[in-house]
């Protein structure tokens, strides 16, 4: 059975996450239109985020904008994940040197979550967004990360995906599951095409070590045929820069330079 969120915490990060997108000001009318909840409801969210401090109202403009409070909430987080610099600089090789999508994930619960994504400006791609969840099994990272666990844990995982999944063509094999796990155990990664977007593949890899005891995987994905044209090289790429990060990451120094000097793939589709 899905586990629905507590309506009351979902409108309210769903206001917030609306703010992300417009960047300005909003009338209530708006944002009860955009995501078409009560007017009732909305109207004592509202007024409850102002009065907490997570929203300023102009009763001029009659407009709600987030307050300084919502950008504290979070400002810890940044420097607690990419602290010493050289997470973010993996990232940024791995992107430089295949011009494809990067994207870093964790492991949240039953889910892989998107937490920071890196996009190529070509149109070559199908770039998730950042917060996104997705159930372990039906990713790349997820795969990754569950290939790091026993036997065993990762049977009492596919126990609780297949209860949280109704359809039951889309629930696990966990015969075949254990089968892939040795496989990507064996090469070091992971790589799915046509999963979930029939018109993208995806490689993936484990982040050394992790954040506070959460699990990482680095993946970069794109159009299929690009993937797959490229995929020995951009294996090549991520197992450079993944080395070089758990090399420089027992020292700590600030990062500086590249990871390495090997030419990008090329980027035409």
């Amino acid at each position: 059975m899905r586990r629905d969120p507590i309506k009351s915490a979902s409108r309210a990060l769903e206001v917030l996450g609306l703010f992300t997108e417009t960047r300005a000001p909003l009338r209530q009318k708006l944002i009860v239109e955009r995501l078409g909840y009560p007017q009732s409801s909305m109207t004592a969210l509202l007024k409850s985020l102002a009065a907490l401090g997570y929203l300023n109202y102009d009763r001029a403009s009659r407009t709600y904008f987030p307050t300084t409070r919502v950008a504290a909430l979070g400002d810890w987080i940044h420097h607690s994940m990419y602290g010493d610099g050289w997470l973010v600089a993996m990232m940024q090789q791995i992107h430089e040197r295949t011009d494809e999508t990067v994207a870093l994930v964790s492991q949240n619960d039953l889910f892989i979550q998107y937490i920071r994504v890196l996009q190529p400006d070509h149109p070559h791609k199908y770039p998730p967004l950042v917060g996104t969840l997705r159930l372990l099994t039906q990713s790349s990272g997820g795969l990754v990360l569950m290939s790091r666990m026993t036997d065993r844990a990762v049977d009492k995982l596919v126990r609780h995906i297949n209860i949280y999944e109704p359809d039951r063509q889309c629930r696990v094999d966990i015969g075949q599951l254990l089968e892939h796990l040795s496989w990507i155990r064996e090469a070091g990664y992971c790589f799915l095409a046509g999963t979930p977007i029939p018109e993208a593949a995806t490689l993936a890899m484990p982040v050394p070590g992790g954040t506070h005891s959460i699990p990482l995987a680095i993946g970069v994905g794109g159009v299929n045929v690009r993937i797959v044209r490229n995929k020995s090289r951009i294996v090549e790429i991520m197992r450079e820069a993944v080395n070089f990060y758990q090399k420089m990451t027992r020292v700590q120094p600030e990062p500086s330079g590249d990871i390495s000097e090997s030419t990008r793939v090329g980027s035409s589709p």
